[in-house]
Order: structure tokens, then sequence, then C-alpha cells
């Protein structure tokens, strides 16, 4: 049953037989079952921006209409494209904003433009519909923005078009279109994308997927969608690189020490997210401190004299201090280490690399809590009562929305973080950063050549040989 006969208000049984016979007739009725509106389910996504969905010549004559829902990243491409000798109809997206339907009819070109308030290039899905009839040519974005451009007057002529109905870029395949087009309807009738990207056609895909759902940006950073591409976002992230894996790091020595200061936004935790990766080969070592002189609370990471991993923490209730067992991390290999605290922070998890993650739980008094008060200083390598600091590699340092050695070496970095004693450069503590495969390049297929047409061609006899 299609959605137009709905609601079904009444069933009507008739009865052909005769009150002698034994027929008898039996419905049932089960629940209704919706399998979804197959206009906005036909959907197919442009994977590259020559790509196109060639539709049989567009008879617009004296009317006719255009609609559909887009969604593409694309600040400036062509929606759809179509010509005869003189006449043509074009749509656009420009300057990321702004959509123009152009046109001619015999009397010189027409536009129609229709600009927005917000990003239309902004990767959510947006409609058009698009009308020239006698008396206007007319432009609706999302069903309300309307632009209307009433034709000279005089007798109008109709569009006399004779190329396909080029959807995805112009008809010589320039400034083409990525992105995702669903619910096409051209004078009403649907139009089934969904078709075309079964006939395996040259960067056509079924569905709206893009190059983001493989989840190509690493270490939580955002992926950016274009479609027949993607960028990563970088920003939250203690890494940098096209994909957000290229290590910040930085090799420590002895008399090294690199400092974050709130400078007035102290921090006050009852659970924090903490990472610090790194490599030495020295069975002692500082490796990230955090302190505060208003409450005297503060929390270590080291590594103890015989090679283990410690956290020692006081954060009012009482000193307390955790060992990671049955590891030495004083032997030359790189390590990823996450600290954090849940259950109102009387719950410690430690993670080392990929292992299992280690809880440890403490019974805090009822008098007591959990909270690092006012954190005022973070410490990289040393602390400032030290003389011997950390030596090897360290890297990936956050603390939750913190990233201090990306600050430490970016350009006009901020003066709340700085490095102290021996000079240091950054490193990426001999971690290569991970790349994806390269993407399959896709290219148009050279055009059907009419074999039969070009013999013909070849073999004309009005042609002579000179010399």
């Amino acid at each position: 049953m299609e959605k137009e006969n709905l609601p079904v208000k009444q069933l009507r049984f008739g009865d052909t037989g005769n009150a002698l016979d034994d027929k008898e007739g039996r419905y049932t009725l089960g629940p209704l079952i919706c399998e979804g509106d197959d206009l906005f389910n036909n959907v197919i996504t442009f994977r590259v921006s020559d790509a196109t969905i060639n539709l049989p010549t567009f008879d617009m004559g004296h009317s006719g209409d255009i609609y559909f829902e887009f969604r593409t990243a694309m600040e400036n491409a062509v929606l759809f494209h179509s010509k005869g000798p003189s006449d043509y109809i074009k749509l656009s997206i420009v300057g990321g904003n702004q959509l123009q339907f152009q046109y001619q009819a015999g009397l010189g070109p027409m536009a129609v433009i229709r600009e927005t308030s917000y990003k239309l290039a902004d990767d959510n899905w947006h409609s058009v519909s698009v009308e020239r009839n006698r008396k206007e040519a007319m432009i609706v974005v999302d069903g309300a923005l309307k632009a209307v451009v009433r034709e000279p007057p005089g007798p109008v002529r109709a569009l006399h078009l004779t190329s396909e109905l080029v959807v995805g870029a112009s008809t010589d395949y320039r400034d083409g279109f990525t992105g995702c087009i669903r619910g096409l309807l051209i004078n009403g009738q649907h139009v089934d994308l969904r078709n075309y990207a079964h006939r395996g056609l040259y960067g056509i895909s079924e569905g709206c997927i893009g190059k983001c759902q493989s989840n190509p940006c690493l270490n939580n950073g955002t992926c950016f969608e274009r479609y027949d591409s993607y960028w990563c976002d970088c920003r939250w992230t203690a890494f940098k690189g096209p994909i957000c894996a290229d290590e910040i790091g930085v090799n420590m020595r002895q008399t090294s020490m690199i400092k974050y200061d709130f400078m007035g936004s102290w921090r006050s935790t009852i659970s924090e997210n903490i990472r610090v990766g790194f490599t030495t080969t020295n069975p002692k070592g500082f490796l990230l401190g955090f302190h505060s002189n208003i409450s005297k609370e503060y929390l270590t990471i080291m590594i103890s004299n015989s090679g283990h991993l410690r956290v020692v923490f006081d954060f009012g209730f009482e000193r307390q201090e955790v060992v990671y067992p049955e590891k030495l991390f004083h032997l030359g290999q790189y390590h990823d280490f996450r600290f954090s605290r849940k259950n109102s922070g009387a719950t410690l998890v430690m993670q080392v690399d990929n292992y299992k993650p280690m809880e440890t739980h403490f019974n805090i008094k009822a008098s007591a809590d959990a909270q690092f008060n006012n954190i005022q200083y973070m410490y990289i390598g040393k602390n400032e009562s030290m003389t011997e600091g950390f030596i090897g590699c360290i890297s990936r340092v956050e603390f939750d929305d913190i990233y201090p050695l990306k600050l430490l070496f970016q350009q006009a970095g901020p003066i709340n973080v700085q490095s102290l004693g021996t000079p240091l450069t950054e490193d990426y503590c001999g971690v290569e950063p991970i790349t994806h495969p390269p993407d399959v390049i896709e290219t148009r297929p050279p055009p059907i050549v009419d074999e039969e047409k070009l013999r013909k061609a070849y073999n004309q006899t009005d042609s002579a040989i000179l010399g």
C-alpha cells in the first residue's frame, strides 16, 4: 500500500456467491508497518567533483520545476546544468551561503539569487526548489527563503534544452559538487537516484557516505567532511599532523624543566584525565606533577629507583601512593600512561599501553572529600624543589583539555608555559606516526565511442588525396 492511500478508514467486502453455497470471507488486521519514506531514503553520494548523473533531456518549455535536498561542505559548485543551442539552466552554490539559478530563454541571461544568513556548505541537509513559468522564475531554500525574478513584459519564449540534465557538475564536468543528494523531483516526478548508483557509475555511491565515517582522525581529533577528502582538527589533542598522529615530545635533560602556570585560572577537580608518554633508560625520574601552594595538595607521577611507575598524591584526605606492579619502565621502551579518577574521586584508574586498566579504590571519610583543590602549577621533568630531573623523552602530555607541550612548541605560544634550564627542542620520541593507506584515485573513464559512426566518417568518399 502506498502512502497516498493512507489513512485507511473503511474496509468493504462484496459477495459474488449465493445464499446456498458454503463460501465465507475472512480478514485479519495486523500492526501498521512503515518502511520509511522512499523519497528521502533515495540518497546518493558524489565522491569526486567530476562525477555526474546524466538524466534525460528536461523539456522545461514554458514551465517546469526541480526540487531536491543536498548536503555538502563545498562552497562553490554546480548542482545541475542543461543547455540547448542557445538556452540553458544552471543551479550553483556560491560562497557557501548563496544559491544561484541562472537561465536563458532567448532574451539574454537571467538569474535568481537567494543568499542565506547561515552556511549552506555546513555538511547538513538543505532543500532547494527552482521553478520557471510564464510569469516568473523562483528559488526557495529550506522551504522558507524565497527569491523571485519576474519575466520581462511581452511574449514568454519556451526554454529549448537539448542536452542531458547533468546533476553534480556542468555539462562539461567542471565546477563539480561533492556531497549527497536525495529526494530529487522533476516536475513532481520522483527520480530514482539509487538506480543510477546501482549501475556502478563513476564516482557515485548509494547512501550518504563520507570519508569521516571510517574515523580517520586519531587521538580524538575532529574530522571535517569534504566527501572527496577530509581534514582533521587536532586542536583538542596532544598531537599534530594530517590525522593527529604525529608525536609532540621533548628530550629532557637532567637540568631541564617545563612549567605550566594556571595564572589565576586555578582548577579544582574531582575526576581528572591525565596522559603522558615516555621512554627512558634511567631507573628513576619525575615525569609529571601538579601542585597547589594554596591547598598544599599535589599529584606526582614518577619512576621509582626500582624502575616501577609510582603515583603519589595528597588531595586533602591523606597521602596515598600507588605502584603499577609487575612491570619495569626504565628499559628504553616507549610507554603510554593514562590516569583518571571516577566514583567522586574515590577510585583511581591507571592504564599502561594497551594492557587492562588497574583500579584502586580508597575509603574516604564522610567528613573529607577527594577534590584536588586550586591546582596552580603543572611540571614536566622535575619541579622547582628538585636538583635532578628526568632523563629521556616525554610526549603526548594531556591534563583534561590542556596540552602543555603543544603550547610550548607552537609559534607565538602563550606566556604561561615555558621551559627552564637546558634549552629544549621538539622530538617525536622515536614513535613513527601512524599513516593510512592512500585512497584509490578515481579518474573519469573515457567517453564511449560509437565505432560505427567513426567508421562511416573515415569511409566518406567526398575527400581527396593530394601529392
